[in-house]
């Protein structure tokens, strides 16, 4: 069992880039564990904390498991804290599992935990280059992957469809508190406080689920929206020509999002210039500040995903959507050449060229 840094650069490009595919194809070979650990955890958790830490404090950004003066001290416990909690989410996932009609298997929690963590792993590093405001990519990265724990679980542990929710619910509010303790035993208290106060914050009023509210209610509109997503099918015509009317409904929707998206930004500005005019004071800001001035944590999921949330709260059909934002491109590129198809479509692209730029 040797470590495979080609196979870890094609887990972690397909876990951001085509996570079903990539969950699937690793979760059919049946790792052990240790073979996870070695080719995905391991060098994940490895490179989180080291560089997070130290880049974070070379160029002043976020670093969640920094929070020690001595950087020595700052990557011993931070490598501890994430080995540590990552323990403790495949332990408690894979033994509810069990508890609500799954099939436990702590090697497929291993790496189903792994899988869905590689957003949260890859956002803790990039937020350590970014000053003020790199804390929101970190909290972007850990929403994406607790969505992906939602959704490759069941895959991984068998749990029925109608105890998922449940059994997700449980298995974070469990996490929580585990960390909660066992932090305050390593000298974490202060910081499993924050992290807390944080998780369970139920500000954002915006974003309500029937069955949950705040984050886990976000976490869980937002599972079950990329699953019906995912789901929809659509078989193109065999011209592989578009119509007028699917170029003005993509083009509706592209509008729609970028308004959902200029909104998102002037609130991130707003956050960034509140952030830098107390670094120009001389303060430091607290967990408390960014729980408060970010209390609304589902809109980073919102943001992120609001061109799928657009097509499929307007009854529109994702696949069908997918495909025409793929005829478009293609025919942009090619300038009509290659096929009539392509031509067809690329009169249409020059037609609508400038509403259509906003996505290019």
């Amino acid at each position: 069992m040797t470590f495979d840094f080609a196979k870890t650069l094609s887990l972690v490009k397909g876990g951001l880039l085509d996570h079903q595919a990539t969950w699937a194809a690793y979760l059919e070979e049946n790792p052990g564990w240790q073979q996870t650990a070695v080719v995905l955890t391991g060098p994940l958790i490895l490179a989180n904390v080291v560089l997070s830490i130290i880049l974070s404090r070379m160029i002043g950004g976020f670093a969640y498991l920094g929070y020690y003066s001595n950087v020595f001290a700052a990557l011993f416990w931070g490598l501890v804290m994430a080995a540590l909690g990552f323990t403790i989410a495949v332990f408690v996932f894979n033994f509810l599992a069990g508890v609500f009609k799954g099939k436990s298997n702590f090697s497929r929690a291993f790496a189903a935990v792994s899988l869905a963590a590689i957003p949260a792993w890859i956002a803790g590093v990039l937020a350590a280059l970014i000053p003020f405001v790199g804390f929101l990519i970190a909290l972007a990265g850990g929403i994406m992957s607790l969505v992906f724990m939602y959704r490759i679980m069941p895959l991984a542990l068998g749990v029925p469809d109608d105890k998922r929710i449940v059994h997700f619910i449980a298995s974070l509010v469990v996490i929580v508190i585990l960390n909660f303790i066992i932090g305050s035993f390593v000298g974490a208290g202060a910081m499993g406080s924050a992290v807390q106060r944080s998780v369970f914050s139920d500000g954002d009023t915006t974003a309500r689920s029937v069955t949950g509210s705040g984050i886990f209610g976000e976490i869980e509109r937002q599972g079950r929206l990329m699953e019906a997503a995912t789901a929809d099918v659509y078989n193109p015509p065999e011209d592989g020509e578009l119509t007028e009317a699917q170029v003005r409904e993509y083009i509706k929707v592209l509008k729609k999002t970028r308004s959902i998206h200029e909104d998102y930004a002037e609130k991130m500005q707003k956050l960034s210039d509140d952030m830098q005019a107390k670094e120009a004071a001389g303060e430091k800001a607290t967990w408390a500040d960014m729980t408060r001035m970010y209390s609304g944590i589902g809109t980073v999921v919102g943001a992120s995903n609001a061109e799928m949330e657009v097509v499929k709260t307007g009854k529109g059909n994702w696949a069908e959507h997918t495909w025409v934002k793929q005829q478009l491109r293609t025919a942009r590129i090619q300038q009509g050449d290659e096929s009539d198809a392509t031509a067809h479509n690329y009169e249409l692209y020059e037609k609508y060229e400038e509403d259509l730029m906003v996505n290019y």
